[in-house]
């Protein structure tokens, strides 16, 4: 478990914009970019007479250009040191590849990449500092992809932080801005091409997420010689088909005492966001949902499934007395008032044998609430409601566990 919440938390992701999420989805392409090499006198050599053990290395994060929102999550090289150079211009050597897929194939969806220099102070503690940005196009104007054949460019950098990008008066094309100040004899050497042999373990990556080749993906093996790359030519881990079965969930103090604190909290949220109260003895619970997913610590590996839970006794009441009898041999340990199960057999076929696996279960319930003022009826969801609609949503805690392997 320790090893799944340890990915999961180093590799969150801040979502695209929502109004670029709204637009129609396109399919996916993978991208290779490596960063070879940075040209230029970039750091000034009395900036960094107070510090010691100074190195150098190279972000990169996602950027709209449109909506002026950074998403995904930054990458980062490792550090390379300054040392004094002889050749001129300075060189320093990176050679580092990173590796992404996303949908969003539009123009305005750009790389920015950040020149940080960090040393100790004499106190010991660390210092960064931002020596300029570039701005690394990955779409053409005509929604082209950059082409297969790995051609070395030449990406400008600017003065200043990317922060700048989130100024509204630095409006597209960027490049051309007059408050946009190039940094003379200056570039970072780069190449970008399309990557289809990411396209097999699209599952394991979830889209935006820049990765080092050299990262540890759980679902991949190992890379083969001495690279240690193992998204040049990924490699999947055989996965395995898993069972649940006899799956309840236990609420207390009671299933009733729960459900009815659940709906006072809905009415409590509904009033403090939307300002109008709801009448509780007109709201209702539909259903009982439950979302079941196996995930990787980067995401879920498949779509979760979502199924429906009922209150055990019900399942007694509507059943033959023999599955009563089944049900109540079954439950001599907990109390049909406090169970929600799940009557059928949950497969799932994507499991890996690899500590970073691990089963997702998400508890959704669906209201139905009163008739507003056009004489509808609402339908109240603690989860997935989409945003400006009008509606309530509230969404319920993740529980994760480990389940042994049953079958194959």
């Amino acid at each position: 478990m320790h090893d799944w919440y340890r990915i999961f938390d180093q590799n969150l992701l801040v979502p695209p914009h929502t109004q670029r999420a709204r637009q129609p989805l396109k399919e996916s392409t993978a991208f290779q970019c490596v960063l070879k090499w940075l040209d230029g006198p970039l750091i000034k050599q009395g900036v960094l007479e107070a510090l010691s053990e100074v190195g150098c290395h190279l972000r990169v994060s996602l950027f709209d250009v449109t909506y002026r929102h950074f998403f995904g999550r930054t990458w980062k090289s490792p550090a390379r040191p300054l040392e004094p150079l002889c050749r001129q211009p300075p060189r320093i050597d990176f050679s580092e590849p990173f590796y992404f897929h996303t949908s969003l194939n539009h123009p305005n969806i750009v790389a920015v990449v950040e020149v940080v220099t960090e040393g100790r102070r004499r106190d010991g503690t660390l210092q960064a500092l931002s020596c300029g940005f570039g701005i690394l196009r990955i779409f053409s104007n005509n929604s082209e992809s950059p082409t297969s054949a790995p051609q070395d460019k030449r990406l400008r950098l600017y003065h200043g932080s990317p922060r700048a990008l989130l100024h509204p008066l630095l409006q597209d094309p960027i490049e051309q801005n007059k408050h946009m100040t190039l940094i003379e004899n200056c570039s970072l050497q780069y190449t970008l091409k399309p990557h289809p042999l990411l396209e097999p373990v699209f599952h394991l990556l979830p889209e935006n997420l820049l990765v080092s080749g050299l990262q540890q993906i759980p679902g991949l093996l190992p890379a083969r010689g001495e690279s240690g790359d193992t998204l040049r030519k990924p490699r999947l881990q055989k996965s395995l088909t898993w069972y649940l079965d006899d799956l309840f969930f236990t609420m207390y103090p009671s299933l009733e005492k729960f459900e009815e604190e659940l709906l006072e909290l809905v009415i409590s949220d509904h009033f403090r966001e939307a300002g109008s109260p709801l009448d509780s003895g007109a709201l209702e619970i539909l259903e009982r949902r439950l979302c079941v997913g196996v995930h990787n610590g980067l995401g879920f590996v498949q779509r979760p499934q979502v199924v429906v839970l009922v209150p055990e006794l019900e399942v007694a009441l509507t059943h033959s007395a023999s599955f009563s009898r089944k049900v109540g041999a079954s439950s001599k340990a907990r109390s049909g008032n406090h169970t929600l199960v799940l009557r059928s057999r949950l497969q799932l076929p994507e499991m890996v044998c690899q500590p970073a696996f691990t089963i997702v279960f998400q508890l959704e319930y669906v209201f139905n609430s009163p008739s507003g003022a056009d004489g509808n009826v609402r339908t109240l969801s603690l989860f997935r409601v989409p945003p400006g609609d009008g509606l309530y949503a509230r969404r319920t805690s993740i529980v994760t566990i480990f389940l042994p392997l049953k079958a194959v």
